[in-house]
């Protein structure tokens, strides 16, 4: 019998709470289908003590901790915790946060829309102030927390998530999660798998500091020697069983890849002596000009494995996305065709609602004619010799992307890029989380890929990596300061390389500097579309700035910045209401017709209509039916109700209604009035601790259900804001017409979509512009009144909005680009 059958067939001893013991658990299980994710697990963790946990790719390390944290609720066995019984039929993500258990996920947990500070009231909500400025607290705490762990970090804290780099994100989520004052229990997934040696160094540091102070941590990572820097004990699991437990003194890194899948998976000899042929393949890539600080061009060949090193956010990323995307003759050309493999899964990776084989296959697809039949059977061979050679099981093709561990995933990422034959393969960070087998299998393909002629450019942030590589390229400020090759590549000179000065030329900082202004002039888009229409309006007719002429314009324009605000805070949700005109137009009849003539029915009504809308937030999220669906749906049910209630226009305005909407303020005309103190409510909302809430369910719903936040609760809350905000446009409609028509409201639905997009939000991931949003509305509003200003007829109001929309939408477009290109 060999090692690894040993290895395979012992049990712990089965486990009896420690008198120390902090967590417990005993005989727990949990199977998805035939898959025993876990498999009678008994382990106890100690109050102060740092357990190592170490396994293959899905062997059930991530299950296990699911369990531990309340969000999978396992098939058998018991838990306790601080030495009392845990029910884990009700033990659920809050009851753990309350117990004072926090983990940082494998797959970042942070909501990209929301700021630094934002995030961390979304972890740690119990700081919240009844305060405008209650924000305040949180750019304190996440400011202190980051720098406690990572000093010298310095990262922003009212910067949004989606602008920092992968290293940025994985310090901000580590520092959110252990800043909890309530914290007994810290689970690090892959904490350090985008982190330089630096600020592994200072988390490991920080670990020791919690574990000092009577804080447990489980610290799960494939990079063994920081596993047995920082434990106690090590523990290691394999195909979802407790096979191996040591004391951290006591074993070696020989012992742990035993354990975890068998002394062959340690096998790292894979790099061959250089070739010197290579030398007179082509170019496929030349870098050049202030990019370059060591010199002359540096000239990248096919056949070659080419590193890309240096310090966290040097600039090696920036090269791999202007490399992708087909750049301009300069400072970095490319000859081939190219092929991106990036280590941000679920942001840049996946495709989560597809198959493993969809996911695979989708790159030799796009590259086929439009109208070419796509058949899964012909995707399947290709698919299956590419997944024997990464050791990825083609048993698992038909399942869902997201079924498979998070190395699993990446080899799906790789195989894509190996779909066809093109001549540069990038790969951003392709091993990180991957297991010590994965790796094995993966540096095994990156030579036969270079073998076969193609050109492989490589980042990695693990420096013992680039000893694969036939050059390392290392990075300093954004610009190459050194080119390490053959015998020279070393851990060492790496780093030594990665503290060098550039000689001259454009730092990283500058370059920064210059996409700054892109993001500036997103924002400022919809309030400078807005002066330039009324500034040519005032142009041809100065009257139009006077107090009269302004109260003319913007009268009409009340109704749409509404209607615009209220679906902005479902378009938040990553949702679009396809049935807010009807209801505008529904509210329109009600306070026309019942306010008049049956006051308390009329406010029943009005009432029923917000039942209504939370009712469909339950059916959107209680019962998983698509938001374009029910609202949809509820259009034709708004329509027929004001259809019943008045089957013609007519009706009147109820005295106090009009009074409602009629006021003035010496000097400020009343619509402009009312549009300001619609935009201050919106505003107040969504800068609101709610309103935060919201806008992170719009990006991350996962994140939030995993940190005990409601998805029902919040999106019935969303639907009622939407509601109330189309309800005061219901009002406004009848209040300024003295009348009332349920197709009043019909136009009002895409204008209202085509206001949010035109004032800077993102129809998907939970990005909002609650003023812009209203400058947009305003915009689209006085189109009418511009082309009657130019004679020209109000028929071609709709052609010229749509035409401001594309434009916009164009600018918007290439200024994030811009973005990208500077990022």
């Amino acid at each position: 019998m060999n090692a690894s059958m040993e290895i395979d067939t012992i049990r712990p001893p089965a486990a009896r709470p420690a008198p120390d013991a902090l967590l417990s658990l005993a005989g727990v299980a949990k199977t998805y289908g035939s898959t025993r994710a876990a498999q009678a697990i008994d382990l106890d963790v100690a109050t102060g003590e740092v357990v190592g946990l170490v396994g293959a790719n899905g062997a059930g390390k991530s299950t296990l901790m699911r369990i531990v944290c309340g969000v999978t609720e396992p098939d058998t066995g018991t838990m306790a915790f601080g030495g009392r019984p845990v029910d884990l039929v009700a033990f659920s993500p809050r009851a753990a946060r309350d117990a004072g258990i926090r983990i940082v996920w494998q797959e970042l947990s942070l909501s990209p829309n929301l700021s630094v500070a934002e995030n961390f009231y979304v972890e740690q909500p119990q700081f919240a102030r009844l305060s405008p400025l209650w924000l305040a607290d949180y750019h304190r705490l996440a400011r202190d927390s980051i720098e406690r762990i990572f000093p010298g970090a310095r990262i922003p804290t009212s910067r949004l998530v989606a602008d920092l780099t992968l290293a940025e994100r994985q310090m901000v989520e580590i520092a959110r999660a252990a800043s909890d004052p309530r914290l007994k229990l810290l689970i690090l997934d892959e904490p350090t798998s985008s982190l330089g040696a630096e600020r592994s160094a200072q988390l490991r540091q920080f670990v020791r500091e919690q574990a000092g102070k009577g804080v447990a941590v489980v610290f799960i990572s494939h990079k063994l020697a920081e596993v047995l820097d920082i434990s106690d004990r090590v523990v290691a699991m394999r195909n979802g069983r407790l096979v191996w437990q040591k004391p951290a003194g006591e074993t070696s890194i020989g012992d742990l890849v035993e354990a975890m899948g068998g002394a062959e998976a340690g096998d790292r000899s894979t790099r061959p002596a250089l070739d010197a042929a290579k030398a007179g393949r082509p170019v496929r890539v030349r870098l050049s000009g202030d990019l370059v600080s060591t010199g002359g061009p540096i000239e990248l060949r096919a056949g070659e494995i080419v590193g890309l090193a240096g310090l966290e956010g040097s600039g090696q990323r920036n090269l791999l996305q202007r490399l992708f995307a087909k750049p301009r003759p300069g400072e970095v050309e490319r000859d081939g065709e190219v092929r991106y493999v990036s280590g941000d899964r679920q942001g840049e990776g996946v495709f989560p609602l597809w198959s493993v084989l969809e996911n695979i296959g989708i790159g030799r697809v796009a590259r086929l004619a439009a109208l070419t039949p796509v058949k899964a059977a012909d995707q399947r061979p290709l698919a299956a010799s590419l997944a024997k050679r990464l050791a990825l099981d083609e048993s698992r093709f038909d399942a869902g992307i997201l079924d498979l561990s998070g190395g699993n995933q990446q080899k799906v990422l790789v195989a894509r890029a190996l779909t066809d034959e093109a001549e540069i393969i990038l790969l951003d960070d392709p091993t990180r989380g991957v297991d010590i087998a994965a790796k094995r299998d993966f540096y095994r393909l990156v030579r036969e890929t270079a073998a076969a002629g193609r050109l492989v450019i490589w980042h990695s942030t693990e420096d013992l990596e680039f000893l694969e590589c036939d050059r390392v390229l290392v990075f300093a400020r954004g610009e190459i300061v050194a080119e390490l090759g053959g015998d020279a590549i070393s851990e060492d000179r790496i780093v030594a390389a990665s503290f060098q000065q550039p000689a001259a030329g454009r730092t990283a900082q500058a370059a920064k500097r210059a996409g700054a202004i892109g993001p500036f002039l997103l924002r400022a888009i919809p309030f400078l579309s807005l002066i330039l229409v009324f500034a040519a309006m005032s142009w041809m007719n100065p009257l139009v700035a006077s107090s009269f002429g302004i109260e003319l314009l913007l009268a009409p324009a009340v109704t749409l910045v509404l209607i615009a605000l209220a679906q902005m805070f479902v378009v938040g949700g990553s949702e679009i209401d396809l049935g807010i005109g009807s209801f505008t137009g529904l509210v329109n009849v009600i306070s026309a017709t019942l306010l008049v003539t049956s006051p308390l029915l009329g406010f029943a009504a009005l009432l029923a209509g917000l039942a209504g809308y939370c009712l469909i937030a339950v059916l959107i999220h209680a019962r998983a039916i698509p938001a374009i669906v029910v609202t949809l749906g509820a259009s034709f049910i708004w329509a027929g109700f004001g259809q019943t209630l008045q089957p013609s226009p007519g009706g009147s305005s109820p005295q106090w209604l009009t009074a409602l909407f009629t006021w003035s303020i010496p000097g400020i005309p009343t619509p402009l009035a009312l549009i300001l103190i619609a935009a201050a409510a919106a505003f107040l909302i969504d800068r609101s601790p709610a309103g935060t809430v919201l806008r992170a369910f719009g990006s991350s719903p996962l994140a939030l259900k995993r940190g005990g936040w409601s998805p029902l609760r919040y999106g019935v809350m969303r639907y009622a804001i939407a509601c109330l905000f189309a309800m005061a446009a219901g009002l406004y409609v009848t209040a300024a017409n003295n009348a009332s028509d349920i197709n009043a409201g019909g136009s009002f639905t895409l204008l209202g979509i085509a206001a949010v997009v035109i004032g800077g939000c993102q129809l998907l991931g939970g990005f909002i512009a609650p003023l812009g949003v209203v400058a947009g509305a305003v915009t689209l509003s006085l189109i009418g009144a511009l082309l009657a200003s130019l004679g020209v007829s109000t028929n071609y109001n709709a052609a010229v909005q749509g035409a401001l929309l594309i434009v916009i939408l164009g600018l918007q477009a290439a200024l994030v680009a811009r973005g990208r290109r500077h990022g």
